[in-house]
């Protein structure tokens, strides 16, 4: 379903991209939404979803304003042939163009929306089949260019301001670290949002002494919510030298603390994605997912991963799986060859 002529710039003045994705999921989306503001440059650019995630988009390039997915009225457009939440219907019917990444075409949101929205809705397809082995960027990028809207291949880009970057500049200065030490500090993380996709601490805490005996310098370790309080005990308790902790930041925040930083080591998480889409080297230890489809992607990535016999996962082995050899049989000496990927070489 192309876009006709007559929405065509410079005919949309207003688009809504509608986007329910978790942190990993958006920032792979960044090369779509890019192209569809370099095509409609002009137009009020508005995003709706989780506003955690969004603020990093927010007068950032992407998105003028932007919208929780969960305010009060938006659960009447999950369901079908239900009345429909008479402000929304009246927000939703401004926009010439809405862009509604979910899986169903034919799903009680999309048909909601086209009858209350002026102009077109487009349904992106969030995830590529199981089989096709695409990378989710490609497959979103391909959705766009077959509906009608040019596409720019580019990597998933985030870009701060100002006043981000005044914030990170407190942070390091109540740190104790100075401008001029910046890129050289070292950015770890050593959680993700499912357990199943976490490297064993042990290995992270060995790895975070190997660094620090070689390179002298600061690390910073990144804790989110999933990492609890004996994580941070456990880096507190290595090394000659105390660790820096990041924790209990926004996304934004967190973004702007890490730009610049040396080089980012992390697991399969939205973080890792973060770092690459600042243009941080990054390298991702990746278990029971398919690199092939979800690996982080800029100018220095590379995913470090055991091939074994059944992985990647399905999700439905995923969910019964209790014993991640693809993570457990990564070791050491892996992670540190893989830093050679991303440029950064260790002394033997």
């Amino acid at each position: 379903m192309a876009i006709p002529d007559s929405m065509k710039r410079p005919g949309v003045q207003s688009l809504l991209v509608i986007h329910q994705g978790a942190l990993g999921d958006f920032i792979l989306a960044l090369p779509a939404l890019e192209s569809l503001r370099k095509t409609f440059p002009y137009a009020q650019s508005v995003m709706m979803g989780y506003p955690r995630i969004l603020e990093l988009v927010e007068k950032r390039f992407y998105a003028d304003a932007i919208y929780s997915i969960d305010q009060s009225g938006m659960a009447t457009f999950f369901v079908r042939d239900g009345p429909l939440h008479l402000g929304l219907s009246q927000f939703f019917n401004q926009f010439d163009l809405i862009i509604l990444f979910g899986r169903d075409e034919e799903g009680p949101i999309a048909l909601n929306l086209r009858k209350v929205c002026k102009g077109q809705v487009l349904q992106i397809n969030s995830f590529p089949p199981w089989d096709e082995k695409i990378h989710l960027a490609d497959h979103l990028l391909e959705q766009f260019s077959q509906k009608g809207i040019p596409v720019f291949k580019s990597n998933p880009r985030l870009y701060l301001n100002d006043s981000d970057r005044r914030w990170a500049d407190d942070f390091w200065k109540g740190k104790g670290v100075a401008p001029d030490e910046r890129s050289r500090v070292i950015l770890l993380h050593p959680g993700s949002g499912s357990k199943k996709k976490v490297w064993p601490i042990e290995r992270f805490l060995s790895l975070a002494q190997v660094l620090q005996d070689q390179f002298h310098t600061k690390i910073l370790i990144i804790l989110g919510p999933a990492e609890g309080p004996q994580v941070q005990r456990a880096f507190e308790g290595i090394g000659d030298h105390p660790f820096l902790f990041a924790k209990g930041l926004t996304l934004l925040q967190l973004a702007s603390v890490m730009e610049g930083g040396w080089f980012f080591i992390g697991n399969d998480s939205g973080i890792s994605h973060m770092a690459a889409a600042l243009g941080i080297p990054t390298l991702t230890i990746f278990g029971p997912t398919d690199q092939r489809v979800w690996s982080p992607r800029g100018e220095k990535t590379h995913v470090v991963r055991k091939e074994i016999y059944c992985s990647p996962c399905p999700q439905e082995r995923f969910f019964q799986c209790n014993d991640f050899e693809c993570l457990s049989k990564i070791e050491l000496p892996d992670v540190i060859k893989g830093l050679e990927k991303i440029g950064i070489k260790l002394n033997s």
